[in-house]
């Protein structure tokens, strides 16, 4: 294996993107199974922070064609929409 091998912005994006969303599942589960405020607070700003740069990530991944994803038909958001609205 070469000394040299040099990542391209791809693999750097997708390992960062992946870090975020390991990191996002981390802190849900801690937040979830947390009986301490302080620390479900806390730990909501850094999983609220996570989020933004994953959307980040995401943004550049996507804008670069690294990232690329299939619109779903309105019809499946439709329904996502009503089901999402009957849970509430």
């Amino acid at each position: 294996m070469p000394n040299n091998q040099n990542l391209t912005d791809k693999e750097i994006a997708t390992a960062l993107l992946n870090a975020h969303k390991l990191g996002a599942q981390a802190l849900t589960t801690l937040m979830l199974e947390s009986v301490n405020q302080s620390i479900r607070q806390d730990a909501m700003q850094v999983l609220n922070t996570t989020l933004q740069h994953q959307k980040q990530i995401f943004d550049y991944m996507n804008s670069k064609g690294y990232y690329q994803v299939e619109m779903a038909p309105s019809q499946e958001i439709s329904k996502a929409q009503q089901q999402m609205q009957q849970q509430q």
